[in-house]
């Protein structure tokens, strides 16, 4: 489960291995966050109290960014997420 805050996602990176299936769940308690990792296809609303989730087969090797989709805040260029993925 990864959670979404102003102005950080926790954990801020996770790490994945090429060609094994994951959902990954994502949560909010405080305002409505996002997740875009354009490379992986990845475009998640987190809503409170609705969770965001994302079923993935990570298909390449190497290191993804992405960042929140919705303004949270002053903070929000700063909120980041990154995936690994490994073989």
């Amino acid at each position: 489960m990864i959670h979404a805050m102003r102005y950080a996602f926790r954990p801020a990176a996770i790490t994945l291995r090429q060609g094994e299936p994951v959902r990954l769940i994502f949560i909010t308690d405080d305002v409505p966050h996002g997740l875009s990792i354009v490379d992986l296809g990845i475009d998640v609303n987190i809503e409170k109290k609705k969770p965001g989730q994302v079923i993935l087969t990570p298909k390449e090797v190497g290191d993804f960014s992405g960042r929140c989709s919705w303004y949270c805040g002053a903070g929000h260029r700063g909120m980041t997420f990154q995936i690994h993925v490994t073989q």
